[in-house]
């Protein structure tokens, strides 16, 4: 076990305590056989997009990337980790994969098979690459919009997620008006920013696309 899924795990304690809603339908982790089943079908549906023979033959085999087995092995999501970044069930992720057409833009060959595991609060997925066992970098795609590398791996992503609800660049926010409490996810914090550059270097100017005003 690396230090994905105990940092995970720190999220998920500080959910249950402070936004219990968020995870009320947390799903439980899978077996690496469940997980087997689930994705087998994967090429098979990559492949219902318009790819000529050439192409469907050139195709890389689907391999996931370790973090993703680790991911699920923990949880098989149903889980807003921010208000915006919800965490796909396994079986909703293989269903995205029908829209890997456009969501690849010009930016990822046809070749390589993609997960949308996880989707924002507006018309924007964020997908791994599955094409190796090693590590592989998250992508954001908004709907019309070309496809840009938001953090380096899961592993980042997840990192710099929890050091936010530790530090108290994402905190409980309450309304007067409505009377309810949420996460408030402030990405356009100088505290926010910091963080997320310590963990993704080099993804910082889509990073800041992604956050601009």
């Amino acid at each position: 076990m690396s230090i994905l899924t105990p940092t995970l795990k720190k999220i998920v304690n500080w959910l249950q305590v402070n936004d219990p809603e968020s995870i009320a339908e947390l799903r439980s982790g899978l077996t690496d056989q469940e997980i087997k089943k689930i994705t087998q079908n994967l090429p098979l549906l990559f492949h219902t997009t318009n790819l000529t023979e050439q192409e469907i033959e050139q195709s890389l085999p689907l391999i996931l990337p370790w973090e993703v087995g680790e991911i699920y092995h923990y949880c098989n999501g149903q889980i807003a980790l921010t208000p915006s970044l919800f965490l796909e069930p396994l079986e909703k992720a293989i269903e995205n994969t029908c829209y890997g057409e456009w969501m690849r833009g010009n930016k990822i060959s046809s070749s390589s098979h993609i997960l949308p595991l996880f989707h924002g609060d507006g018309k924007n997925f964020y997908y791994v690459i599955c094409d190796s066992a090693n590590k592989s970098p998250v992508w954001c795609v908004y709907v019309g919009e070309a496809p840009r590398m938001y953090a380096a791996s899961l592993t980042s992503l997840i990192l710099s997620t929890w050091e936010c609800y530790e530090t108290g660049a994402y905190y409980m926010y309450f309304d007067e008006e409505s009377g309810y409490s949420y996460v408030e996810d402030d990405d356009n914090s100088e505290k926010a920013e910091k963080i997320f550059q310590k963990y993704n270097p080099e993804q910082m100017d889509d990073w800041r696309y992604f956050n601009r005003d």
